[in-house]
Order: structure tokens, then C-alpha cells, then sequence
């Protein structure tokens, strides 16, 4: 119970990670305070590098379980969380 909550963990982390870049770096948010080129491309990058990080240990974890229904089960819903966090980067 503990990995598959970890594993849990690490899925929602793109979407505290993704809107708390995409908002400081809006001037129109934080005015003067606002998130400068290099600080956005280094967030993007190791938000990025940590979601990479982050699918790994999923992929590890779902492969241990052994099971046909559950390798189909977790990669459909790969693709589906993976085009929604697309889609979060590109707004």
C-alpha cells in the first residue's frame, strides 16, 4: 500500500509544480516579481527532469506487479495523463 501510494504522490506532482511556474511567471500576476527567461526555462527544465524521474519509478512499480490487465490498464491511462499535463504546459 505504501508504494502505490508513493507512486500516487509522484503522479500529482505535476499539478501543483506545472500552475505554481505557469502563474509566477505571469506579469500580470505578480507584476514586478514576476519569473524572468532564465528562471522559467529552469523551472521547465526540472520540473520536467522530476516528472521524468517520476514516470520511471511508475513504470518500475506497474512492471513488478506482473500482471497483462494492469501493463494495458496503466498505459492507457499514461496516455491520458500525459496529454493533460501537455496540455497544462501549453496554456
Amino acid at each position: 500500500m505504501n508504494d502505490f501510494l508513493n507512486v500516487l504522490m509522484s503522479l500529482q506532482l505535476p499539478f501543483a509544480l506545472i500552475p505554481v511556474l505557469t502563474f509566477t511567471s505571469l506579469p500580470s500576476v505578480m507584476n514586478d516579481f514576476a519569473n524572468g527567461l532564465f528562471w522559467k526555462i529552469a523551472g521547465g527544465l526540472l520540473i520536467l527532469l522530476i516528472c521524468s524521474i517520476n514516470m520511471y519509478f511508475v513504470v518500475a512499480y506497474v512492471m513488478s506487479l506482473n500482471h497483462m490487465a494492469l501493463y494495458i490498464g496503466a498505459g492507457i491511462l499514461s496516455v491520458i495523463y500525459l496529454s493533460f499535463v501537455a496540455y497544462l504546459v501549453s496554456l
